[in-house]
């Protein structure tokens, strides 16, 4: 009897120590994960807030700015799913990862030092090509190591977009400091930390799904999908154009570079409780409303940047953000998967995501380059409430479309 005990109480033992070694790594896993989601959307930060004000430094105008975001935008397009396939066949995303961080950093280094417009545009299409996929890369890896814990992929997601606001209010100080011209300096270190942290995540087991062009096909026989893509387009268009143009119209009001850092801080820090607590909304709301509801804020954010010629409206209209961006594209996905088939549903998001940063990002720029520089940033930014408006006037059509059937 007591060798039944003594040896009932070594398994206990052993199982707890066993559970407890799973807890740990878990959390050591999870922790991973979130510090290199902070860091490297933290890193894209630095560009994306930085590159417009870097390029006005040096001479270039609006229209020169939006062709230059054009490319890169265009670039995206087919830089995601091809190395999304890259990542599929070869069964990695760690080392794709490392790869693409290492080429970025040297494709950044020589963006930094061209001054001829051509060649900056090809250094930021090779900047682009390498740079691009490393977010959606990094969000399947958070995906896998949430689907192994049965974490919520949200809270770890999160950590990016905290990243995103750090550095957009920290590196605005730092330029402030040392000069916009040291921003490649700022990024090469960021970058640097970003490899270090991806050398210490653990490999994946779930990989993203490239776009299967024969399921392409099929799509584009769905029309109320094709009809969405137009809506997520028509929407998107004014949202890719500020995220390039908006320390653009800051540097025409003479805001200095920390003020373009506080405005994308309010912004960014604004989606985490639409992307913290979603769900809840989700329940009570039909997607095609919330959608609506986003396009309408959407179109009242951009008149009030239409209508002042003031940077602290500008930044406190920056936390409507909250209510735009998040709703908008979490809202997307829920009602995409009502009308894609499910054999479809991972090249459905692919699309949406081609549409709304490629396409968007492709038109939005180009076009909001060139209208900034030829009626200013308020002219531009009511076209771009406009445009909000007739996707919102779109939606409310298919919500009552939807309900005849």
């Amino acid at each position: 009897m007591a060798d039944y005990f003594y040896q009932s109480g070594c398994d206990t033992i052993e199982l707890v120590c066993v559970k407890v070694r799973q807890l740990s790594g878990g959390l050591l896993d999870m922790f991973r994960i979130s510090l290199f989601m902070f860091i490297v959307f933290g890193m894209f930060g630095v560009v994306s807030f930085y590159l417009t004000p870097y390029l006005m430094n040096k001479g270039f105008e609006a229209g020169q700015i939006g062709t230059i975001m054009a490319v890169g935008a265009l670039v995206s397009i087919f830089a995601q799913p091809f190395w999304g396939y890259i990542s599929d066949k070869k069964k990695t995303v760690k080392r794709i990862l490392l790869l693409l961080l290492i080429c970025c950093l040297t494709a950044s280094t020589g963006l930094f030092a061209m001054e001829h417009l051509l060649l900056i545009i090809v250094m930021y299409a090779c900047y682009m090509f390498f740079c691009s996929p490393i977010g959606p890369l990094a969000e399947a890896l958070c995906i896998s190591h949430a689907q192994e814990h049965r974490r919520e992929f949200g809270r770890m997601r999160v950590w990016g977009e905290i990243g995103v606001g750090v550095s957009a209010l920290s590196v605005g100080y730092l330029v402030k400091a040392v000069g916009i011209d040291k921003l490649w300096i700022i990024f090469l270190s960021c970058g640097v930390i970003a490899v270090m942290a991806a050398l210490q995540l653990r490999e994946s087991k779930v990989t993203p799904t490239p776009v299967n062009l024969k399921a392409l096909g099929k799509l584009f026989m769905q029309r109320r999908l094709l009809w969405l893509l137009l809506i997520v387009l028509i929407v998107g268009i004014p949202h890719r154009m500020n995220d390039s143009m908006l320390s653009l119209y800051l540097k025409e009001l003479e805001a200095p570079e920390s003020i373009i850092g506080i405005a994308w801080f309010f912004g960014t820090m604004s989606t985490i409780p639409a992307m913290m607590f979603a769900g809840r909304l989700f329940r009570r709301w039909n997607a095609i409303g919330i959608m609506t509801i986003a396009a309408v804020v959407y179109s009242i954010r951009w008149f009030i940047y239409s209508a002042t010629d003031s940077a602290a409206v500008l930044i406190a209209a920056q936390v409507l953000h909250g209510a735009t961006f998040p709703l908008f594209f979490l809202a997307t996905i829920h009602y995409m998967m009502t009308i894609v088939p499910a054999e479809l549903r991972a090249t459905g998001q692919s699309a949406f995501a081609v549409t709304f940063a490629g396409l968007g990002g492709l038109v939005g720029n180009a076009a909001g380059g060139y209208a900034i520089q030829l009626f200013g940033a308020g002219h531009a930014y009511a076209i771009g409430g406009a445009l909000s408006l007739v996707g919102a006037a779109a939606l409310v059509g298919t919500y009552l479309y939807n309900r005849r059937l």
